[in-house]
């Protein structure tokens, strides 16, 4: 079975279409809403995963109210070459050092939708465990199979997968996420999956019910980003997009900016010493996901501070309850009931009471959106910049479609009508739209779709990215697909404990763990069908590389391996790019005066 997936910063869902026939997927029953799945993942200490509202009420029940403690622990000696006087490589160990919360049941991730945006996130430890950004989306989209599959009873292998208009102004972090999603996408066992931009979702479920030609705006505004699109949509021809932009702006944002105005709750105006209390302490306040900063030791200390010397000491014994007793995320949730409140009715209490933290505040709606002036004019903004790349005056529109739960705050809609005129937007369900027309773009359409143009550099049964693969010596090497947990070599327990997301997921080989002292510029051997990137991965501690190995060009990467025997041992990557055919490498070691102590690693990432 084909599906559409909205795979979204809060809420995530799963449709089919055939025949006429539009399927959610009950991914949430007895729930208020239970055609999606809260974005929500939770892992405990044995590394089970929950998602949704499971893992919503594990965290609530096992980590609110407990108290913070943390520890610092080691990963391991780091082992690197670095320049010496006179130029010298000089070998350097440092060991590396990491604070945990001993007293952690588990961990919750929410938006996790929005760190594709992040071109220098990579993924989080989990306890003593890694996650790369692929592997933790996998969890949500995994559900979402998991869920249609049973509700169908048979395997749903394709998707089309929704994105966002734009995850970032760089087109390089751009591509760079789309390809975080495929792999995501891969690991949660779909075969094929192909993307199409969110608010394009929403033109097709609008296309298929609509017998007169018109021009439309898709207003799409979800937790994480709006996305603009103009097309011209139903009647007999095929949909058009006419143009489309994509603002950086979402409900996560406007959750921000109410938290912003509760900051006198927790030190802001206080002052201490005579100085106005820190804007850096107060910044980690604006969500909650970074609140638990303020409960590391180096912080720790501050407050116990300014709660001798400070003007309102009740302030900061309030500010040490919401960090070190893990009730943001119950903070935020009421925080986000104000919102919604706010969309019905002109004004709203926020009453939150959890030992030293007293909050009643009244909020009206004009506050609100005096709070939310500048994501407000970003909006208004888009609207006019779309509207100018398709060549279009407001009143040339005959119909504006507002979907996504940020779609529903009053200030938008009266925008939207006063841009517009209140006869033309139309209300298209919140939850669903875009998953829906995701599903009529599947059921429908799909043919015209192509996988992205970076597949060709993942595995399929029918297309090995590496084969024919040789060596000299004659032991026997295996494809395999890096990720973490992987083992690193053939015949060793040796695993692979991190590597870059950036790799996660590509073909690679599985070399033998007794090579290492194999030598000669000609030893390994192995075809690929499109010009590639091969990456190396050499130990560390090796002070002098291989003649073969000395043409590749270092990277700022490496590869972490770990075994029951051995201590955590990184592996310095190294790329070089070659033609389509055969690839031929090196042995392992250098000379006979630098033996090593592990063989290398090798990863093949294609050209598109």
């Amino acid at each position: 079975m084909r599906l559409g997936i909205d795979f979204g910063t809060t809420n995530s869902a799963v449709a089919f279409f055939d025949d006429d026939r539009l399927i959610a997927v009950q991914m949430s029953p007895g729930y208020e809403n239970d055609d999606v799945l809260p974005s929500l993942i939770y892992i405990d200490r044995e590394f089970n995963a929950l998602s949704g509202m499971p893992a919503a009420e594990a965290y609530l029940e096992r980590e609110t109210g407990r108290p913070v403690r943390w520890q610092k622990k080691s990963l391991g000696i780091l082992e690197m070459l670095v320049a010496g006087t006179g130029g010298s490589p000089i070998l350097v160990h440092e060991e590396m050092f990491v604070m945990v919360d001993t007293a952690a049941n588990g961990r919750l991730i929410q938006s996790i939708k929005t760190a594709l945006r992040d071109p220098n996130y990579e993924g989080t430890y989990i306890f003593d465990r890694f996650y790369t950004l692929d592997q933790l989306i996998a969890l949500v989209l995994g559900r979402l199979k998991q869920g249609a599959e049973a509700q169908f009873g048979k395997p749903c292998d394709e998707i089309i997968l929704g994105r966002p208009v734009k995850f970032s102004d760089d087109p390089e972090i751009d591509a760079r996420a789309e390809e975080i999603l495929y792999k995501a996408a891969r690991l949660a066992g779909f075969e094929k999956a192909c993307f199409e931009r969110e608010p394009v979702g929403v033109m097709y479920l609008y296309h298929i019910s609509s017998a007169a030609r018109q021009t439309g705006l898709i207003f799409d505004f979800g937790g994480g980003t709006l996305d603009l699109t103009i097309a011209r949509l139903g009647g007999a021809k095929p949909p058009r997009i006419l143009a489309s932009r994509g603002v950086l702006v979402g409900g996560d944002d406007l959750d921000s900016r109410i938290m912003g105005a509760l900051l006198k709750y927790f030190g802001q105006g206080t002052t201490v010493g005579g100085y106005p209390f820190p804007h850096d302490m107060l910044d980690l306040l604006r969500n909650w996901q970074t609140m638990p900063e303020l409960s590391r030791p180096q912080h720790m200390g501050r407050i116990n501070d300014f709660k001798r010397n400070s003007s309102n000491p009740s302030a900061v014994y309030a500010l040490e309850t919401l960090v070190t007793r893990n009730v943001g995320y119950k903070l935020f949730a009421e925080i986000e009931r104000v919102k919604r409140a706010l969309s019905a009715s002109i004004i709203a209490k926020l009453d939150f009471r959890y030992g030293a933290i007293r909050i009643h505040e009244v909020i009206t709606r004009v506050q609100f959106e005096r709070m939310i002036e500048t994501e407000v004019e970003k909006v208004r903004a888009g609207i006019y910049e779309v509207l100018a790349a398709a060549e279009m005056e407001p009143s040339a529109l005959d119909v504006v479609l507002r979907t996504g739960g940020t779609s529903l705050v009053p200030v938008f809609i009266n925008m939207l009508e006063e841009i517009f005129g209140a006869g033309k937007v139309q209300d298209v369900e919140p939850l669903v739209s875009v998953v829906g027309g995701l599903a009529v773009a599947a059921g429908t359409v799909a043919n015209q779709y192509r996988e992205s143009p970076y597949a060709i550099r993942y595995d399929k049964a029918s297309r090995p990215v590496i084969t024919n693969i040789r060596t000299a010596g004659g032991s026997v090497y295996e494809p395999y697909t890096l990720r973490i947990g992987e083992t690193a070599y053939v015949n060793s327990q040796l695993v692979i404990t991190r590597c870059p997301v950036m790799l996660s997921g590509l073909p690679a080989i599985r070399t033998a763990g007794a090579d290492q002292d194999e030598q000669g510029d000609e030893f390994l051997r192995f075809d690929i069908q499109h010009p590639a990137r091969i990456y190396v991965a050499y130990q560390s501690a090796a002070r002098e590389l291989p003649t073969w190995l000395q043409s590749f060009t270092p990277e700022a990467l490496t590869i972490e391996i770990k075994g029951e025997w051995v201590e955590e041992t990184y592996m310095q990557l190294y790329s070089k790019d070659f033609p389509a055919g055969t690839v031929t490498l090196g042995g392992c070691r250098a000379n006979e005066h630098a033996p090593n102590f592990l063989n290398y690693i090798v990863i093949v990432r294609a050209n598109p």
